[in-house]
């Protein structure tokens, strides 16, 4: 079980050149989603948007916290934390912070990106270490990529390319479309139409950190990851989404269902 709790990510995106008040999805959205290992529950996820100021300008702020039940901390305890500050305006990153604490694991990293100059800068916060490389024009890191893939039009029998940071160096990753199905979500009263989608990359990555994973992506504006599966050299984990809250008055906020309902 070591290090593959950096999962659950969500499809968040916009068209680059959008100013911040016309993101396809509002700020102050928050997600939270399930994780069972092997059948069991055992973490959770929760990701925020929010509109902060970052050294003198104002920044979309992406965030994301996996934190293992308290019950299984004994076991395994983990707590990530990621964060990518993006230019509201081209929705490229300007720095990548990555928070991890797994076990007796731990990884403080901020990588700052100058695209100006095609170059992202890495220091470690733990050890020390510092490395600067090249990136290519449209460079972003997982988590802003996946906010940035909310505004592509994704279709059935598809493929994308494209080109990510991850581990301090620049990679192709592939995402091949395949069918729509529906996906019944806990705490909603319908199943939701989602298309099936298979990421290639020769990274780990927020979703799991070793193994292959198929994931399903809503068909309705949001473009919400409502479901995921992996295999990882310690079992099968699942991922599905459990609630959307903010602001919005679309069915993801007006049709959840309650413990009580």
């Amino acid at each position: 079980m070591i290090r593959w709790l950096t999962v659950c990510g969500v499809w968040i995106s916009l068209a680059v050149g959008l100013c911040a008040a016309e993101l396809p999805f509002p700020i102050g959205e928050e997600l939270v989603y399930s994780i069972s290992w092997n059948g069991v529950p055992v973490a959770y996820s929760e990701l925020t948007t929010a509109m902060e100021e970052f050294e003198g300008c104002e920044v979309l702020a992406i965030r994301m916290r996996s934190r293992t039940c308290r019950f299984f901390n004994w076991v395994f305890k983990a707590d990530d934390r990621h964060e990518s500050l993006v230019d509201p305006v081209t929705f490229l990153p300007i720095q990548f912070t990555k928070n991890m604490r797994e076990g007796g694991y731990r990884c403080h990293e901020i990588t700052r990106f100058d695209h100006a100059n095609g170059k992202a800068h890495y220091a470690h916060q733990t050890n020390g270490t510092k490395k600067s490389y090249d990136i290519d024009p449209d460079t972003r890191d997982i988590l802003s990529f996946m906010y940035f893939m909310r505004g592509s039009q994704l279709e059935p029998d598809s493929k994308m390319e494209y080109r990510l940071m991850a581990d301090e160096k620049i990679y192709d990753m592939t995402l091949r479309m395949e069918d729509v199905e529906e996906i019944d979500l806990p705490h909603y009263k319908q199943d939701v139409p989602s298309l099936r989608m298979e990421p290639e990359a020769m990274f780990d990555g927020l979703f799991v950190r070793k193994g292959k994973a198929t994931l399903w992506v809503s068909r309705d504006a949001r473009r919400l990851m409502t479901f995921l599966k992996a295999s990882v050299p310690f079992g099968k984990v699942r991922i599905k989404l459990q609630e959307v809250r903010g602001p919005g008055t679309d069915f993801w906020i007006t049709e959840k269902q309650t413990d009580d309902d």
